[in-house]
């Protein structure tokens, strides 16, 4: 009976714990990945209207159809890569671009359909024009003090604590942002007669 009480603290205080954000981010960091996703409901669109306008979303917003690496209309996915540009505060606290690859997945089942962002690259470069990838998983094990080697090829991370912050948030406001503009051409209407046209 009186390891009734701390089985309880112990399971409250193991379930606090997970649910903290230790950096202080909302970044999505499951399993140790940056994955966004989110489910959105488009009632009364079928499984080929969907499909059709998440195909129709690559094309608008990357302006080809060389994005696209999957398309999978029998299970309802699209999956194609995307080059997209973060803009943060850097080094000396100057406004900065920095080029940004991702993996963007749209799956279209029932009236729904899930949007996910993953496999997140920044492109930075050094002082000597050597390129670096960073993904972004390993800027959020360095901001939770996880020894890790930070970067892919080429180097260091380029970017302190701080900066790797500031690249993170300006990252989350990315994501929210691409999640807006799929959700507008996906479940839009008007959408359905240039779906059947390309």
């Amino acid at each position: 009976m009186k390891k009734l009480p701390l089985l309880i603290f112990i399971l409250f205080a193991k379930t606090t714990f997970a649910q903290k954000d230790t950096v202080g981010l909302n970044t999505p960091f499951i399993n140790g990945d940056v994955m966004y996703q989110k489910v959105f409901s488009a009632p009364g669109k079928s499984n080929v209207q969907l499909f059709g306008n998440a195909q129709l979303w690559f094309i608008k917003h990357y302006k080809n159809t060389k994005s696209i690496q999957i398309q999978d209309d029998v299970i309802g996915r699209v999956v194609g890569n995307g080059r997209e540009l973060l803009t943060f505060k850097s080094i000396l606290e100057m406004e900065r671009d920095y080029d940004v690859d991702m993996t963007i997945q749209i799956d279209c089942k029932n009236g729904r359909y899930r949007t996910r962002i993953y496999n997140i690259v920044i492109e930075t470069e050094d002082t000597n024009k050597v390129k670096n990838l960073l993904y972004a998983e390993k800027l959020m094990n360095y901001l939770l003090g996880n020894k890790t080697d930070l970067a892919l090829s080429g180097g260091v991370n380029p970017f302190n604590k701080n900066q790797s912050k500031r690249a993170l948030q300006s990252l989350n406001v990315l994501a929210g942002n691409i999640m807006s503009s799929i959700n507008q051409t996906v479940s839009d209407a008007d959408n359905l007669n240039d779906a059947d046209n390309f």
